[in-house]
């Protein structure tokens, strides 16, 4: 005699579907995050100062959406931003096919997310490095200001023409395994500011 073949039981049933609206729910709601604004709603602005041979930079990342951002760290989504600053010396226009000289580079990644047991946002720099944040406001300031100093070197200045550049680059939504964003948003997970320069005075 055959057998029938086992079927799941109402419960279990209802569970999943749980489940998968729940995982739905949050994909639609990262989709909706990396929809941003248009690209120029994103920026940075850049501050340079020297001291004595030493630069000192300090950028702040603007993202016009960061109640949603807020809103879905709490949900269980990760974020992740990264800085890069570059010392640049500027190269007389005579030498027509020579780029401008490349003497330092930083390059700054942080991550964010809800720690629910301890009820507070943990931003991890460079996957080492962790502070914790217990309200929006704090952790919107440290997550997106780079407030310290680089020991840029320049060596020199007064006869030499030198300026930073930067920009950031800012991943909305990192979802971990199971959750994928793989064909639901693609490359618009990511946005990257236009390079701003400063001259350093």
């Amino acid at each position: 005699m055959r057998q029938r073949p086992l079927t799941p039981s109402r419960s279990s049933s209802r569970t999943g579907s749980r489940r998968s609206e729940a995982r739905l729910l949050l994909l639609l709601a990262a989709a909706g995050l990396c929809a941003a604004a248009p690209l120029a709603a994103q920026s940075v602005d850049l501050e340079v100062n020297a001291r004595g041979a030493v630069i000192a930079t300090t950028l702040h990342f603007r993202w016009p959406r960061t109640a949603e951002l807020v809103e879905s760290l709490r949900q269980g989504l990760e974020s992740r931003i990264t800085f890069t600053v570059r010392l640049y010396e500027q190269r007389r226009p005579a030498l027509l096919f020579s780029r401008d000289r490349l003497l330092s580079q930083q390059v700054v990644s942080r991550s964010v997310f809800w720690d629910f047991l301890d009820g507070v946002f943990v931003v991890e720099r460079d996957g080492d490095r962790q502070r914790t944040y217990p309200d929006d406001a704090t952790l919107l300031e440290g997550l997106f200001g780079l407030d310290e100093v680089f020991p840029f070197s320049a060596g020199g200045m007064a006869r030499r023409v030198l300026y930073v550049s930067a920009r950031a680059q800012f991943e909305p939504v990192r979802l971990m395994q199971p959750l994928t964003l793989v064909g639901l948003v693609g490359a618009a997970s990511t946005v990257a500011t236009p390079w701003v320069r400063k001259d350093v005075q």
